[in-house]
């Protein structure tokens, strides 16, 4: 069977990490996502086995100032697999291609926060990410949703 849909939403947590009292009020980051949930349109497996979302693609900025020299990540984790009522599609069917450097491409897990984009020192660039879904007929029909968060992080 066709699933009728997959959303997925968006949350943002910014963090500074494992850094000295003194050292934290000097670096700044900052993320930016460009909207807040995307959607998979139902799609005929055989005709689109892997189904762009809808919004594709979606922009990511980043920033890091008052880092000079320390690295940088984005990471991006789910929160679940996607659900509707008791079914469940494995999130790892979503995946993304990124660009330009340093973001690269992967597939969501929720178990493991996947780099999105990494590197050192200062930083204010844009990205642009696009969304895939592997469809198959296996999938009950639903409306299937779930929660990934993107965290930027100075270790």
């Amino acid at each position: 069977m066709k699933m009728q849909s997959v959303i997925l939403t968006f949350a943002i947590c910014a963090l500074i990490l494992a850094l000295p009292a003194s050292a934290l009020s000097a670096e700044k980051v900052s993320l930016t996502i460009g909207r807040s949930a995307i959607n998979f349109p139902d799609s005929d497996p055989d005709l689109v086995p892997s189904v762009p979302a809808s919004e594709n693609p979606l922009t990511i900025g980043v920033r890091v100032s008052g880092n000079p020299h320390d690295a940088w990540r984005l990471e991006v984790l789910a929160s679940g697999d996607l659900v509707s009522g008791s079914s469940i599609i494995p999130v790892s069917n979503v995946s993304w291609t990124a660009k330009p450097l340093p973001f690269i491409n992967g597939k969501l897990d929720r178990t493991t926060p996947q780099v999105v984009a990494s590197g050192s020192g200062n930083i204010n660039l844009s990205g642009t990410v696009q969304f895939y879904f592997k469809n198959s007929w296996n999938y009950l029909v639903g409306n299937y949703s779930q929660v990934v968060i993107y965290s930027l992080s100075v270790p």
